[in-house]
């Protein structure tokens, strides 16, 4: 006789707390085999397999891809006959509950538990958003369906009927869909009664990138590293080469070669810029500003000119920067350029850090033409609760030289991988999931996403959590690995370049940067 049973997220020893489900590969519906591959999970050192504790159907899934689930809490419902897995039996209507047994599990319990296989250590990089797992009234919310309710007007704390469906009897982003199918946007109508700008849209006119001309292969750079293989390198990141400066170059020369990339599918000349935007974390000099040296190096003679820095959401806040300057009457031409050179800060001998980062540079041309390529207001927005999560310490004013004898750590990028990807992927699936919201757009409307070339197993988790399919993301960090704020902009460029656009695409950008930043938003081509 079958009966249903809820499989919990095990424990994987007293430290791990929770872990981040990357990627489900079963559905409801779904007969499965006992050690079927039907999840991926990520703690905050490695990355595991979830294999199937026994023979039966897939009933119920009680959560998605991005989602950071406690240990015991249910994620999957299946039906079976095993009965060695009948510890685990539930009740048809049940409400997913945590399994304490399962939190208080040891590494030795039977083999009928759910069993995880390690793959990999994860060395994974890049930003973001989420607040803890919130109650309000004694009701436990996502992060995604709490910050939902808000925007939608509405106030946790009084919300005492909703049910919730997640684990543990979390409120979700689709409970709350459900509570409220009929009503409509309270944030929106507000915005659209006040004017929030939505129908200011620059015109990108032209677009270009450069990278170096040297290229390195994660081969070179395991030569630091014998107990690691490229294969390895690969399945963690995505990334299998980059390109870095080599003598004679610089991030002027490179943001150089973009922008007259850029100035040529506009028609533009250099004497028609009359504003230069850099956005960067690392410029050739700390004075003056990288924007007023490229604007010296192109012959732009009397442009405002500035820098900025919001690590990798760095050149959308320059777009949105931009854009805004044109509806203010600043600039009528506005060249917005991004140039990093992270090989410069980059620990060699660091594996969380060291196959990450590339260098490169992306510009583009913003103007209030008519036509053309049309830029849509940008949300821009940020989590200061993480200002230690990508840092440099050394470089700065507190810090600007190492003292005698100092080592250089502080001087590089550190990361704490476990906090910045246990985050990343809710960070962008919100970003997205707000742009969509925000042009009253559904993911079958959205032709390409271009988001920060972070890491490609997280931008497959996002795939998955937004239901746009990851054939739609432009992905190029296979190509040039993590260049920070150049990397939405250098995407952008090849995927120009390739001529893979059409007139009329809906692109949405999204980005998480070190701080942490987070922007994104719709163009249209």
């Amino acid at each position: 006789m079958s009966f249903l049973i809820d499989v919990p997220i095990p424990s994987m020893g007293a430290t791990v707390n929770e872990m981040t489900l990357i990627d489900l590969e079963v559905e409801a519906g779904q007969e499965i085999a006992k050690g079927e591959k039907i999840a991926e999970l990520e703690s905050d050192k490695s990355v595991f397999d979830f294999e199937a504790p026994c023979d039966g159907v897939v009933r119920q899934i009680h959560c998605r891809a991005g989602d950071i689930l406690e240990v015991g809490a249910p994620f999957v419902r299946i039906e079976t006959e095993d009965t060695s897995v009948a510890h685990l039996t539930v009740d048809a209507d049940a409400a997913p509950q945590a399994t304490s047994a399962v939190k208080e599990a040891k590494p030795e319990a039977p083999p009928a538990a759910p069993v995880m296989q390690e793959v990999a250590s994860a060395p994974l990089v890049a930003p973001v958003t989420t607040a803890p797992l919130a109650k309000a009234n004694g009701i436990r919310w996502t992060p995604r369906a709490k910050k939902l309710a808000l925007e939608r007007g509405f106030d946790p704390e009084s919300m005492t009927d909703i049910v919730g469906t997640g684990p543990g009897g979390r409120v979700t982003g689709d409970d709350l869909e459900a509570y409220v199918p009929a009503k409509a946007t309270v944030s929106q109508a507000a915005a659209v009664a006040v004017g929030d700008g939505s129908t200011q849209t620059a015109c990108v006119a032209g677009i270009g990138y450069a990278v170096p001309q040297n290229m390195r292969s994660n081969a070179e750079i395991l030569k630091q590293f014998p107990g690691k293989t490229e294969e390895e390198i690969v399945k963690v990141t995505g990334i299998q080469q980059r390109y870095v400066i080599s003598e004679g170059e610089s991030a002027t020369s490179l943001a150089s070669k973009a922008t007259r990339h850029a100035l040529k599918m506009a028609g533009l000349e250099v004497s028609d810029i009359d504003a230069v935007v850099v956005a960067t974390l690392l410029p050739d000099h700390p004075v003056p500003g990288a924007a007023s040296i490229l604007a010296r190096e192109l012959g732009v003679e009397s442009a405002l000119a500035f820098d900025l820095n919001a690590a990798c959401s760095g050149w959308l806040y320059a777009l949105e920067v931009g854009r805004s300057l044109i509806y203010g009457g600043t600039a009528k031409n506005i060249l917005v350029v991004t140039a990093e050179i992270l090989s410069r800060i980059t620990n060699p001998k660091d594996h969380e850090t060291a196959f990450l980062f590339g260098d490169g540079a992306g510009a583009a041309i913003l103007t209030k033409g008519e036509g053309g390529h049309r830029l849509h207001r940008l949300e821009l927005s940020g989590d200061a609760r993480f200002t230690d999560a990508i840092s440099r310490t050394g470089g700065g004013a507190l810090k600007p030289m190492p003292s005698p004898g100092e080592d250089l750590d502080s001087f590089y990028l550190k990361m704490d991988g476990g906090v910045v990807f246990k985050r990343a992927v809710l960070a962008f699936s919100n970003i997205i999931e707000s742009a969509l919201e925000r042009h009253g757009l559904k993911p079958d409307d959205v032709s390409w996403i271009v988001p920060h070339q972070a890491n490609a197993r997280i931008l497959r988790a996002v795939s998955k959590r937004v239901g746009i399919p990851y054939e739609k993301f432009v992905v190029t960090i296979n190509k040039y690995g993590n260049t920070s704020a150049a990397s939405v902009s250098m995407a952008l460029g090849w995927a120009a370049e390739e001529e893979i656009f059409e007139e009329g695409d809906k692109i949405i950008f999204c980005s998480v940067g070190a701080g942490f930043t987070f922007a994104g938003g719709l163009m249209t081509w």
